[in-house]
Parts: structure tokens; C-alpha cells; sequence
């Protein structure tokens, strides 16, 4: 469901492993939906650690080819998350799934933000971490 690559190696993560270390929920607003929503996932902070890596820019990119870059900044600032539920319910592909990346756009007034919103990859499905 999700690879990570680095110049260590490459790692698959399965839905179940994902949720298994699931470790925030976002509760937010979003361009595209309406109202406020309850993601699940994997804070990208979490993920580093079960990788054993300090935080660096990440490369995440959907299955269409789309992709964005997630800062150091970003990480530390505000740990968004590879949402694997929203609502309590598995994302699928037609409703942004199977993973997105979100923010806390609500509780961090980012609502507006359209360089934020330009890294909240949906469908996601690999990550390249970058070594600067």
C-alpha cells in the first residue's frame, strides 16, 4: 500500500501494518470536502522513526505521478499525517485513498494555504525520502 524508498533500501507497508502503528488523528476541514472530517494515520514523524530517520524532506507522490514535497519545516511544525481513514472508514482510491497526506488546516488557520494544500498528496502510494 505504501513504499518508502531511501538510499538505504526500500520499504512496503501493507494497510494493516500502517494502522497497526497508526498514531494521530486530524480532525479538519479541506478544500475538497465539506465540513470537518476525522483522518486517521501515520504521523510522518511516527514513520521516520520506524525507519530510524531523522527528520528530512520528503518526496511523496500519488498514482497519477502527481507529487510534492513535504518540508523539515512541515514535519516539525506540523506532523501531517498518510490518513489511511477518514470517518472511521478505509479511504478508497475514488475519495483520495488510499492514503492522503493532511494537515491540521482547521486548527492551524491554513485553511487558505495553497502551498500547504499543494503538498497534501492524495493517493498516495510512494514516499522518496530525500538526503540533503
Amino acid at each position: 500500500m505504501l513504499t518508502v524508498t531511501s538510499k538505504e533500501g526500500t520499504e512496503s507497508f501493507t494497510r494493516e501494518q500502517l494502522v497497526s502503528v497508526a498514531d494521530r488523528t486530524i480532525q479538519t476541514a479541506t478544500p475538497w470536502t465539506k465540513g470537518k472530517h476525522v483522518f486517521l494515520g501515520v504521523s510522518v514523524q511516527k514513520l521516520l522513526a520506524i525507519l530510524d530517520m531523522p527528520p528530512t524532506k520528503l518526496k511523496v507522490y500519488a498514482l497519477n505521478d502527481y507529487w510534492a514535497e513535504i518540508t523539515i519545516e512541515d514535519i516539525e511544525k506540523y506532523n501531517p499525517i498518510f490518513a489511511i481513514k477518514k470517518d472511521g472508514q478505509w479511504m478508497r482510491v475514488r475519495d483520495k485513498g488510499p492514503i492522503w497526506v493532511i494537515y491540521p488546516l482547521s486548527e492551524e488557520n491554513l485553511l487558505d494555504s495553497e502551498i500547504i494544500h499543494s503538498r497534501m498528496v492524495w493517493q498516495t502510494h510512494r514516499v522518496e525520502i530525500l538526503h540533503e
